[in-house]
């Protein structure tokens, strides 16, 4: 934390004023869940003949910290931080159990005592006892770092011609193998390969499984009210017992933004706590946020409003949290970001746009099922294409297109359209504000949101106020796509998406068991078992009335196109029973009753309130739900999986080779093909 935690701490600063990459290495941070426990550090998108000067910045900066001292600012902030999330009850990434189990295991596993680990409070009074009689840490970096010679310099450099090489190492391999084998060893071979799929085939006997029914699930959803007593003007509060933890939100509408600003949404949050404000450097507010806060940032959400016909729901929300002894000095922060913002420093903000990029890239194999479902589904309504803009493939183009030969010119211009954006977006009446906290917490945190409303529309007087939660004027083709973008891939994610209804439909229900049964009894076996994918998915989107299928980390693609078809013919068929219809029935509300901690559950009855979906339509849901029999769940498959093929999206990310490849098999409609 102290070394990598912040923008401003001095390892990362050191590696990323270097300007010899884009962003720290994959896996960089410490691993303490082996028993010789694992400190990596990086940069990549390097050169490879600067691996030495990479390895020189970091060891100079041990040197330095070991030898000069560690500011006691930046000790103390990140003791905060670590007592922050220690405190902090959350479901991300993992539900709270699972994460305090897995903070214990690596220590339980190898001789450690688990309640040791669990024992913060204890652990943080001698650490602050030991900081107190010697220069703890800077004697760590000492005997950890720069006199620890068990370490390994690795660069890791891209080789464009890997699959070409493991098709010939392989194919040579196969060639060997069968011209050793007798007849004996083939029949055999064939033998195993039928016995295979026979028990990929057989239908497994689940019935000794325990299981819950119908009756034990809860028949209303979970439900967080707001309370009344503390809040003023647009505020909504959240009285719940955060274990002495504040959360604040606000939500600032983008459907009135200019059309060619758009794009720029999702940067423009992922710049705006990192790049400083008129009055602090960057390094300067890092430090205070690390200090003082669990973390404040901004995120683009594009939704659908509930009311109505459906039309999109646009907006950024502004999160802030912290110890309820530091709220005073988080309101002081976030109210100098929203009233002091700042992109003028243009050379940091060349290295968030290539840190961004660089994010952006990686998550391509990482999430290509859900890049490929967002490039399929675009077309379908304003909020699929913007959602594309803002979270898909297309966010990447943009980011490209600007990172690309980045002159001082494209950073100017850049700097003006994120200046204005903020002007536009955080005005007047284009904000909603949320509190989440216990009593004392929410009663000192009136008097700031007010304060933050008043600081808000004072600035209205000199910038047209604007209400922005509304519909974007944003264009998109209605046409359906059949589309391959490549990339430097050996797998695909190949996805297919046609349109349905949207949750307030009676057919909504039974589409979301459909999800369930395809992807339980059919698209797993067929996609994973027999294809050799990583996964088989099939996902009724009930904000915008999408049913998507996808594959991950695919080795096909025709026969996953195929294996798609066969998918709806197996779903109108019937050939699935009422157990069936009761386990998909299940699933879908254990992530409908998924408990949330109380904080993160106010956060979601916020955002519920800005989309209009109300308690009693997420009640009417789960009734017809819970309802549901085989012959409703049939008749609904008989209406909407009878679409043909030109009603249905497809969108393929792999690489060019196997996307030509697989144009020579597709008769009639091949994908039109593009470069990511």
């Amino acid at each position: 934390q102290i070394l990598l935690g912040n923008s401003a701490s001095p390892l990362r600063k050191a590696l990323i004023d270097s300007n010899l990459g884009t962003a720290l290495s994959d896996g960089t941070g410490y691993d303490s869940n082996n028993r010789d426990t694992l400190f990596v550090c990086g940069l990549k998108d390097v050169e490879e003949s600067v691996s030495g000067k990479i390895e020189s910045i970091i060891f100079n900066v041990l040197n330095e910290l070991a030898t000069n001292g560690i500011d006691n600012k930046l000790i103390e902030s990140a003791i905060h931080q670590v007592e922050f999330h220690r405190k902090e009850i959350t479901n991300f990434p993992y539900p709270y159990g699972l994460r305090l189990l897995l903070s214990f295991s690596g220590s339980w596993l190898h001789g450690g005592k688990p309640e040791m680990v669990l024992r913060f409070d204890t652990d943080l009074s001698r650490l602050r006892d030991e900081l107190s009689k010697s220069p703890l840490f800077e004697n760590r970096i000492k005997k950890y770092f720069i006199n620890n010679s068990h370490r390994v310099l690795l660069t890791l450099a891209p080789d464009q011609r890997i699959e070409e090489k493991e098709k010939k190492r392989v194919a040579e391999e196969l060639k060997v193998i069968k011209a050793s084998l007798t007849q004996s060893d083939i029949e055999k071979i064939n033998e195993a390969a039928e016995a295979l799929k026979k028990l990929q085939e057989k239908k497994e006997n689940v019935s000794c499984l325990p299981t819950l029914e119908i009756e034990d699930i809860p028949p209303s959803v979970q439900t967080v009210h707001e309370s009344e007593t503390y809040c003023m003007g647009t505020a909504s509060c959240y009285n719940q017992p955060t274990y002495g933890i504040f959360y604040f939100s606000l939500a600032a509408g983008t459907g009135s933004l200019q059309n060619q600003m758009l794009p720029l949404v999702p940067f423009f949050c992922y710049a705006f706590s990192k790049t400083g404000t008129k009055s602090k450097a960057y390094t300067d507010l890092a430090r205070l946020i690390d200090a003082y806060t669990g973390g404040i940032g901004l995120s683009a959400n594009a939704h659908t409003n509930f009311e109505g016909a459906g039309a999109c729901m646009p907006f950024i929300t502004f999160n802030g949290k912290c110890l309820v002894r530091n709220q005073s000095r988080m309101f002081e922060i976030i109210k100098e970001l929203l009233y002091e913002f700042d992109f003028s420093d243009l050379d940091r903000l060349k290295s968030l746009l290539l840190e961004y990029r660089a994010k952006m890239e990686s998550m391509i194999i990482h999430n290509g099922h859900r890049l490929a479902i967002s490039l399929a589904s675009r077309n379908f309504s304003t909020t699929c294409a913007l959602s594309e803009t803002w979270h898909g493939i297309h966010q990447l183009q943009t980011i490209k297109n600007i990172t690309d030969n980045l002159i001082d010119n494209k950073l100017e211009s850049v700097s003006d359209n994120l200046s204005s954006i903020g002007k536009d977006l955080l005005v007047g009446n284009n904000f909603k504000i949320a509190l989440v906290g216990e009593d004392q917490a929410l009663s000192n945190a009136s008097s700031y949101a007010v304060s933050i409303q008043k600081g808000l529309y004072e600035k209205s007087s000199f910038a047209k106020p604007a209400n922005g939660f509304i519909s974007p004027a944003i264009g998109y083709d209605d046409e359906i796509t059949r589309e391959g973008w490549s990339t430097y891939s050996a797998v695909s994610f190949v996805a297919r998406a046609f349109q349905t209804v949207r949750m307030e439909h009676e057919d909504a229900p039974a589409l979301s068991v459909i999800s369930k049964l395809l992807r339980s009894l059919y698209l797993h076996r067929e996609i994973r078992e027999k294809g050799g994918a990583y996964g088989g998915f099939s996902i009724y989107n009930s904000e915008n009335g999408v049913f998507c299928f996808a594959s991950y980390r695919d080795p096909h693609i025709v026969s996953t196109l195929k294996v798609y078809d066969d998918a709806m013919i197996f779903i109108k068929s019937g050939d699935y029973s009422e157990e069936d219809i009761k386990e998909a029935i299940l699933q879908i509300c254990s992530e409908i009753d998924k408990p949330d901690p109380p904080g993160p559950a106010a956060r979601k009855a916020f955002y519920r309130k800005l989309i209009s979906l109300s308690d009693e339509a997420r009640n009417r849901f789960k009734t017809n739900l819970l309802s549901l029999k085989r012959n409703q769940v049939i008749k609904v498959a008989e209406k909407y999986f009878n679409q043909e093929e030109k009603k249905q999206s497809v969108a393929v990310i792999s690489s060019e080779e196997k996307l030509k490849e697989a144009n020579q098999k597709i008769k009639g409609n091949p994908l039109n093909l593009f470069k990511i």
